[in-house]
């Protein structure tokens, strides 16, 4: 029986009982399964050895996930990579699963219906401070963060070039660009441009390798910046890619309004960022917002919020170009006033 014609109290306990297979994702994840059967299936006590686990807890775990298509139990009882599975190797979606399953996201989430009574942070009702302060004191979570972040990142770096023209540009900045691996793509498909990277240490000292590995140097710079202060100037565009969702109304203000004085009018601002479609039409966006408001405090945004905020910063929002992908770009340009 389809999803769509299942009866009404069918559908619902699917949702229920969802962490009945996002917990096993994310055990495998952790485990490292996938990495293991790259070169070919294996038998329970085989992949038990390897992963250092309970064979017969193993079997159960992997017998679950096998029957909702991730991984394939083979008729000798070996397990095999499906292609979801293929995905949790590590470099692939192996961080994504991690993250959003991991302890201390559970822990944020615990707070949620609190949230929702109180309007105040889930995380910091669970870790005492926002996240971006918690990281701090926890590198390998942070870690754990910024490959997930990276891997989404990449989905999403093909459908901005091929949606949105760069090549009228002359410098283009990136605010909080992170390891610079949009950049060097966009300098790839636009050989003309020139690009300036700009985040906090020391995610800034992984975007100069980058630059000087994919052998950019002439045409790209790495530069430090916190972005409610300053960043820099010298580009005829600064992009923000993924980074409002992350803040409130009155911080996003504040980096808008930095990004405004650093340029001048006529100068172009593109925010990629997913927007939230109107009425009842299913959209990613409106489910990852809970996430931002339980982990960052921060928020998925309607096209008209994104224009109000841009429009109070000093922006007027010329167009919205819409991708292939989940993400779209809305398109500024800095005002007179």
């Amino acid at each position: 029986m389809k999803t769509d014609q299942a009866p009404p109290d069918v559908q619902l306990m699917k949702f229920i009982v969802g962490k009945w297979i996002s917990k096993p994702i994310y055990a495998a994840a952790e485990l490292g399964i996938s990495d293991q059967l790259t070169d070919g299936p294996m038998s329970i006590e085989e992949l038990a050895g390897k992963c250092g686990a309970h064979a017969p807890s193993l079997y159960r775990m992997m017998r679950a996930l096998a029957s909702v298509g991730i991984y394939h139990e083979m008729e000798d009882g070996r397990f095999g990579l499906t292609p979801m599975a293929e995905l949790l190797r590590s470099g692939a979606m192996n961080s994504v699963a991690r993250l959003f399953n991991v302890q201390w996201n559970d822990e944020a989430w615990i707070y949620f219906l609190d949230g929702v009574r109180s309007g105040k942070s889930p995380f910091i009702a669970a870790h005492g401070r926002p996240i971006f302060e918690w990281l701090k004191e926890h590198p390998q979570e942070e870690r754990v963060l910024m490959e997930a972040n990276a891997v989404k990142a990449a989905v999403s770096h093909s459908v901005i070039i091929d949606a949105y023209d760069f090549s009228g540009l002359g410098t283009l900045v990136d605010v909080g660009g992170g390891n610079g691996s949009l950049m060097a793509e966009i300098l790839a498909a636009n050989p003309n441009m020139k690009g300036i990277v700009a985040d906090i240490s020391p995610v800034i000292d992984e975007a100069g390798e980058l630059i000087r590995t994919r052998e950019l140097e002439d045409r790209c710079t790495a530069l430090e910046c916190n972005f409610f202060e300053s960043i820099p100037r010298g580009g005829d565009a600064v992009i923000l890619s993924n980074v409002l969702h992350d803040w409130d109304d009155k911080r996003c203000g504040i980096i808008l309004r930095t990004c405004a004085r650093a340029q001048k009018p006529g100068d172009i601002l593109l925010v990629v960022e997913s927007i939230i479609p109107p009425g009842n039409e299913p959209s990613i966006a409106k489910l990852l917002d809970l996430e931002m408001f339980v982990i960052t405090g921060g928020m998925e945004r309607t096209e008209s919020e994104y224009r109000s905020l841009l429009e109070s910063s000093g922006y007027d929002l010329s167009r919205v170009v819409h991708t292939k992908g989940t993400v779209s770009i809305l398109e500024g340009t800095r005002s007179e006033t």
